[in-house]
C-alpha cells in the first residue's frame, strides 16, 4: 500500500488564507493524516528509501518511502500507472481515464467552507431545468496560454489559440450531430474572449440558451503566481472558488469544445467522463496535445 504525502511548501494562491495554512490545504482536504515527519530521509542508507528519477524506473517494493524525484518539485506521471494501484492485471485491463479522474477528484476535495461557496455559486448560475444531455460546454482557455501573450510573470504561451469563430464552428458541428442541444455553458479566465464568444453565439445561434458562471472573477491568467493580474478587490479565494465553480458547471455538459493543450480543459473533460451528469461525453479538440492525458480527454479509455 502506498500513501501520498504532500509537502509543506507555501502556495502563492493560498497567500493570506483566512481558512487554514497558506498551502493547498487552505482549499483542499489533506491527502492523508501522514506528514513529512513520518517519511524516511531521502539519503537513508538502510534500504528504507527508493528514488525513481525517471518515469520508467522500477523500484524495490520493500522500500518504506518512495521519492518520485530528488530535483523536480512538480508531480510527474509514472509510466505504468496501474501497477501503482495494486489492482490485478495490467494497463490493458483497466480504464486509465477512470483512474485519472479518481485521482483528480481525490486531490480536489474542497474544504467545507469552499464546498459551501461553490454550491452557492452553482445555485446562482444553473437553470433549474438544465438537461445535461442537451448541453454543450465551452471552457475557453486563453490569456497566458496563447503564444505571444504580454502578461509579465506568467509562463510562456503553449498554444496558437484558435479564433473564436473556430469554437463557434465546432458548436455548429455538434448541433448538426445532435439537433436537441439547447444550452451552452461558456466560461473562461479571459473576460474579453468569453464576452466576445457569447456575443458571437447570441448573433449566430440565437436559439441556444447561454449559461455562465455568475460572479466569475475571470482573473486574466492561469498562473498561480501572477497575483497582480487579478481584478481589483478579488482575493485568491475568489479565484479558486470561481475556477472550481466553472469546473462543476461543465460537469453538467455532454458535448465539449476544448483545447487539450490546456491541462485545465483536459481535466474538465476527464472528470466529466467519469463524474459528469450526462449519459456520455463527446469532445471536439481544436488545440491538440499529444500525450495520454489529452487522449483521455478526447476519447476516454
Amino acid at each position: 500500500r502506498r500513501v501520498l504525502i504532500n509537502d509543506n511548501n507555501l502556495w502563492p494562491m493560498a497567500k493570506g488564507c483566512k481558512n487554514g495554512p497558506e498551502t493547498r490545504e487552505c482549499y483542499f482536504l489533506p491527502l492523508t493524516k501522514c506528514r513529512l515527519s513520518d517519511v524516511d530521509p531521502i539519503d537513508a542508507k538502510d534500504g528504507s528509501v527508493a528514488l525513481i528519477d525517471q518515469k520508467r524506473d522500477d523500484y524495490d517494493r520493500s522500500a518504506r518511502t518512495v521519492y518520485s524525484s530528488d530535483t523536480n518539485k512538480y508531480a510527474r506521471m509514472t509510466e505504468n500507472k496501474i501497477e501503482w494501484t495494486g489492482l490485478p492485471g495490467n494497463q490493458k485491463d483497466h480504464s486509465l481515464t477512470a483512474l485519472t479522474a479518481a485521482f483528480l477528484a481525490y486531490n480536489l476535495q474542497p474544504q467545507p467552507w469552499l464546498r459551501k461557496e461553490i454550491d452557492e455559486r452553482l445555485m446562482r448560475s444553473l437553470p433549474a431545468d438544465l438537461n445535461p444531455d442537451r448541453t454543450l460546454g465551452v471552457p475557453i482557455r486563453r490569456s497566458d496560454k496563447c503564444f505571444g501573450h504580454a502578461i509579465a510573470g506568467s509562463a510562456k504561451g503553449e498554444l496558437d489559440c484558435p479564433p473564436l469563430e473556430t469554437y463557434l464552428q465546432s458548436v455548429r458541428d455538434f448541433m448538426k450531430f445532435d439537433p436537441l442541444i439547447d444550452t451552452i455553458i461558456a466560461t473562461s479566465e479571459d473576460n474579453a474572449a468569453c464576452s466576445e464568444f457569447i456575443k458571437l453565439v447570441k448573433k449566430e445561434i440565437p436559439s441556444l440558451r447561454i449559461v455562465t458562471n455568475v460572479g466569475d472573477v475571470q482573473q486574466g491568467t492561469g498562473s498561480a503566481s501572477k497575483l497582480e493580474s487579478y481584478k481589483e478587490g478579488a482575493s485568491n479565494a475568489d479565484v479558486i472558488a470561481s475556477a472550481l465553480t466553472s469546473l462543476h458547471l461543465h460537469l453538467r455538459a455532454r458535448y465539449f469544445v476544448l483545447t487539450t493543450k490546456s491541462s485545465w480543459t483536459s481535466s474538465i473533460a476527464i472528470l466529466a467522463r467519469v463524474y459528469g451528469f450526462s449519459t456520455d461525453v463527446y469532445v471536439i479538440d481544436i488545440g491538440k496535445n499529444k500525450n495520454s492525458y489529452s487522449d483521455s480527454a478526447r476519447r476516454g479509455g
